[in-house]
């Protein structure tokens, strides 16, 4: 069968969330179809994603993102209030031009597409349409709005009515879509849209034994992602002297890609480090005791909550951060919802080797139970694939 991939971004694994699972989508895919893929990217700057994606034998077709361009674009959004801003960035001709260029000579059984903002240089088709939405962008907006205010909070506002509508009209059109969160499928609330939950590549991460660490706790995830700086602030302005006061010698490491000047402000605390992107995510949790995930908004799953259990370090989240990870609190997880909650269970796992062990054991053992690739793979191409065959 002949598949037509199209992405905003190049897939590759330890990057963001939407790269990460397109790509492990897409290697599964090919090993059983057909696939090209076309996408945003540079054939310099993401030589070596390019070169393991063709190593598959997907052909990849790269178009380059014209910010000037996305910016003509994203002001004739003002005027469109069908179309959602973030849509409007990744608008392009060239970009529309090569995927009708491909179904003419590909001519593809059907079209994946990674995220709704593809859609928008998805024309004049009318197959089959799977949408990987990841996670729900208007639930995203929904609880973004909640936490600003004056423009910026008209602004998100606009933009969750917008997206929000936007997710209806692609559940409507398409095959079928897939979440990867029953909050966020619940949120869009159309029958054809599916949570199937993120997977995880268990072989890139290791447990380290706890071994007389210093007390150090982490956050890790990428860094210019609004509800991973509203966590990192929150847990700043509402736990973190609380926390140096009790230990006082606490350390507090912030790894991930393209820090906002707000994060990096806050070395100017000598027992804090935003370390920007780091060779392995892995090697970083395990030289802490604790990883932290004091979500305040976001939607979808938290690949951060994934990584810290993967490696057997216990993690210390919001309700909203969990989701609907399956792991069961005060077992696999500890569950905080206010400061003080926050700063108790910090405390606690960080003065006890033995809860420790036994927490960061069990969030091992759960993510190796239920997040293998393989599996939640062979499930989606059921789902959406495999049908075509019938």
């Amino acid at each position: 069968m002949n598949i037509l991939a199209i992405s905003v971004r190049i897939p590759v694994d330890g990057k963001k969330g939407d790269q990460v699972l397109s790509f492990h989508r897409l290697s599964y895919l090919a090993k059983h179809h057909k696939v090209q893929l076309v996408c945003f990217g540079s054939s310099v700057k993401d030589a070596d994603s390019l070169a393991k994606l063709e190593s598959l034998g997907i052909i990849v077709r790269l178009i380059d993102w014209n910010k000037f361009l996305a910016g003509i674009y994203l002001l004739k959004a003002i005027f469109d209030d069908g179309l959602p801003f973030q849509c409007a960035l990744f608008q392009s001709t060239a970009y529309q031009k090569a995927v009708l260029e491909c179904i003419a000579e590909f001519r593809p059984d059907a079209v994946y597409a990674v995220m709704i903002r593809s859609l928008v240089n998805l024309v004049s088709y009318s197959g089959p349409l799977f949408v990987d939405m990841v996670d729900s962008m208007g639930l995203n907006f929904s609880r973004r709005v909640a936490m600003e205010r004056g423009l910026k909070r008209f602004v998100y506002e606009l933009e969750y009515q917008r997206v929000s509508a936007y997710e209806q009209k692609v559940a409507k059109i398409a095959t079928c879509s897939f979440v990867v969160s029953a909050l966020d499928q619940k949120f869009i609330g159309n029958e054809n849209v599916r949570a199937l939950p993120l997977g995880f590549n268990v072989e890139q991460f290791y447990r380290k034994p706890d071994g007389g660490l210093n007390p150090v706790i982490v956050f890790s995830g990428n860094m210019n992602y609004k509800p991973n700086v509203d966590a990192v602030l929150w847990f700043y302005s509402q736990c973190w002297n609380t926390l140096k006061a009790a230990l006082s010698d606490i350390c507090w490491v912030i790894a991930g890609s393209n820090p906002t000047s707000e994060v990096l402000a806050l070395r100017s605390d000598h027992a804090i480090t935003v370390t920007g992107r780091v060779p392995s995510v892995a090697a970083v949790i395990n030289a802490s005791r604790v990883s932290i995930a004091p979500m305040q908004s976001g939607s979808g799953m938290q690949f951060k909550i994934l990584e810290a259990m993967a490696c057997g370090v216990p993690v210390v989240t919001t309700s909203l951060g969990l989701g609907d990870i399956g792991a069961e609190q005060e077992r696999d997880v500890v569950i905080a919802d206010t400061a003080a909650t926050f700063i108790k269970a910090v405390l606690t796992l960080l003065q006890s080797p033995d809860l420790r062990e036994s927490i960061g054991t069990a969030g091992f053992n759960y993510v190796i139970k239920h997040h293998s690739w393989d599996a939640l793979n062979a499930e989606f191409e059921q789902a959406t694939f495999a049908t075509l065959k019938q």
